[in-house]
């Protein structure tokens, strides 16, 4: 009890350090939308939203600008705090490690360095710095593949709350299933759980159902995928290693007899599957000899989780710089389970490396060193692979 109490009041001071230093710069780009947006909310009510052009994100990030529209309370304040937004982000940073470590619980019965996650640049500078929102469904995901051994609704319902943020959440379905086989064992319950999600999904978008808004929610889903059909965005991936400009090839040009997108889509799906075969058959194994599940099997899915984002960020097109930031956790955790953290380190330092490229400027070193070169970049995110 002394231990938790002190992880408490560690994590509760290290946050409110990172309150305090919260940096000032932020990505432009997006966040005059998301300030348009919170505007527009404050004005003709999130359920209409859908209404504005330009909105192109699920519904699960438009409360958060809801809900800073609602602590704003004005026009003038939405625009001057817009950078408090990041607070948001690094909430969810935060979230598994106040889960697993300020909490008695039975997901990780391992001791955590927890420090070690959330001193690292590579983790935390996404949402800090660049003020993204990748960590919200990122950390979801992983805390719903953890539940689904023994709370298979949470995991579900934590499942969906992250679909509802980003479509990228669909990449984790087969292994989530796959899990799932353990912890149902009926139809019955089956059939219990699927009606629990598709409900609980329902309630998620209901305001923009009744709205009449459906339509357009639907749209932006539907486009999420080709909205930007581009080989890479910038992604220092594969892709990168093979043409000489990622940003300016569109991505359904002809590759071979396949265009780069299908090419992409074909490897990650093959890779995948390599991959979550063994544990496939480690559940399988379980589920025969009705064993509990063991310290290896959850080694064996943390990998699986984190070579899968990798796969997803490495062979795809259409990639940002962003996407590969669940490969950090699922990492570290499999870390903390193997006492082998070489794979986090490996893939921590190309990710900041990307992120402090695409966002230049912000710290005091000179992009154009070899170690900042695309190529570098793309060929130690090979060696992670590797």
């Amino acid at each position: 009890m002394k231990e938790r109490s002190r992880d408490r009041l560690i994590l509760a001071m290290l946050f409110v350090l990172y309150l305090i230093i919260l940096p000032g710069r932020y990505f432009v780009y997006d966040f005059e939308f998301w300030t348009d947006w919170a505007l527009y909310i404050h004005r003709h009510g999130i359920t209409n939203i859908y209404d504005n052009p330009t909105t192109n994100y699920h519904p699960g990030f438009l409360y958060c600008l809801y809900l800073y529209d609602l602590l704003m309370g004005s026009e003038e304040l939405i625009v001057k705090n817009i950078n408090y937004i990041k607070y948001i982000p690094m909430v969810f940073d935060f979230l598994p490690i106040v889960v697993l470590c300020g909490f008695r619980q039975r997901l990780v019965e391992l001791k955590i360095p927890y420090l070690f996650l959330l001193l690292n640049i590579a983790y935390m500078f996404n949402s800090m710095c660049w003020g993204q929102v990748d960590a919200i469904h990122t950390n979801l995901i992983f805390l719903s593949l953890l539940c689904a051994f023994y709370r298979p609704y949470w995991s579900v319902g934590l499942f969906m709350a992250a679909i509802t943020f980003k479509l990228q959440a669909i990449v984790f379905i087969p292994i989530l299933g796959i899990i799932l086989l353990y912890s149902v064992r009926n139809a019955k319950r089956l059939i219990s759980l699927a009606v629990f999600g598709a409900a609980l999904l329902a309630l998620f978008i209901s305001p923009f159902l009744l709205s009449g808004n459906a339509g357009k929610l639907w749209y932006v889903v539907t486009h999420a995928v080709g909205f930007y059909p581009r080989v890479s965005i910038c992604a220092f991936n594969l892709w990168t290693l093979l043409l000489h400009d990622t940003y300016n090839t569109m991505d359904y040009t002809e590759f071979f007899i396949l265009s780069y997108k299908q090419t992409g889509l074909l490897l990650f799906l093959a890779s995948s599957g390599l991959t979550l075969l063994p544990l496939l058959l480690r559940i399988v194994r379980h589920i025969k000899e009705k064993s509990p599940i063991t310290h290896d099997t959850r080694q064996m899915l943390l990998l699986a989780a984190g070579m899968i984002s990798l796969y997803f960020f490495y062979f795809n097109t259409q990639m940002h710089e962003r996407y590969a930031h669940p490969i950090i956790i699922f990492f570290f955790f499999y870390g903390v389970y193997s006492k082998n953290y070489k794979l986090y380190i490996l893939a921590s330092i190309p990710y900041f490396l990307s992120l402090d490229k695409c966002f230049p400027d912000f710290l005091p070193v000179y992009h154009y060193k070899i170690i900042w070169a695309m190529k570098v970049i793309a060929i130690w995110y090979t060696l992670t692979l590797l």
